[in-house]
């Protein structure tokens, strides 16, 4: 299998790490089954244009993760400038898509294995931040990189939090890797969506012990081996307990 390489300049090449040779190629459809390789320094304004090129075929391939909504809904945000630079040593300083290996062991030996691609902005000690939240625009000018390594945690049922068992090199095909970016993007179905979730958020967590109540719920989920919402409460947690949103 050949891998699909994003050129800083905008380019796509497609590699064969057997005999070394590159062809360049002019959009992305054919390859979606494809490993992903992104030229260091690429920015998230370079990756997202050839999601934009390709944006009506992609709406159709992935109508169910995105539900009601679309990238067309996105189109308008997208063709603004971003409101602010990128900071140096504050805020979000790259984008990271990365693989995750979620392995929850029970009692009754029926155990869940949950594998995703995460996709979030890192700040400068690595805390995380959640990209639902922000503006399409302003990730523009903020570099993305693809994790090559996969971290596989495992969660005992009935015992609180949760350990590394194992790290190794994996590789994020880039079916995976936009099916995650625009279930992220389009999570609020709209611009003026996405705002007035956050706002309900923002008000939520001041007057809320949120983390507690979502810690619980989790432990909950896991007991009655609901594993798919006690792996999205999972995600949840990680963001809050570092920030949600690059400001």
């Amino acid at each position: 299998m050949r891998t699909l390489i994003f050129n800083k300049n905008g380019t796509l090449h497609l590699l064969d790490k057997v005999n070394k040779q590159k062809e360049e190629v002019d959009n992305i459809i054919s390859y979606l089954d494809c490993p992903v390789e992104l030229e260091k320094g690429i920015t998230f304004e370079t990756f997202f244009n050839h999601i934009i090129k390709c944006k009506d075929t992609l709406n159709l391939i992935f109508r169910e993760t995105m539900k009601n909504s679309s990238i067309d809904n996105f189109i308008e945000e997208w063709d603004l400038p971003p409101t602010r630079p990128l900071a140096k040593d504050k805020g979000i300083q790259y984008l990271k898509a990365y693989k995750i290996f979620d392995y929850i062991e029970l009692n009754d030996k029926k155990d869940f294995i949950d594998i995703r691609i995460d996709f979030d902005g890192f700040g400068c000690d690595d805390q995380l931040y959640n990209l639902e939240f922000i503006p399409l625009n302003d990730l523009k000018p903020i570099p993305m990189v693809v994790e090559e390594n996969i971290s596989i945690y495992r969660t005992v049922s009935n015992i609180k939090g949760e350990e590394l068992f194992f790290k190794g090199n994996s590789f994020v095909l880039l079916f995976e890797l936009i099916g995650t970016i625009v279930y992220i993007v389009t999570i609020h179905n709209n611009p003026k969506g996405r705002k007035s979730a956050k706002e309900k958020f923002i008000q939520i967590i001041g007057n809320t012990n949120i983390i507690d109540m979502l810690e619980k719920q989790k432990e909950a989920a896991v007991e009655i081996q609901n594993f798919e919402e006690a792996a999205q409460l999972k995600k949840i947690l990680d963001r809050l307990q570092n920030g949600f949103t690059n400001e």
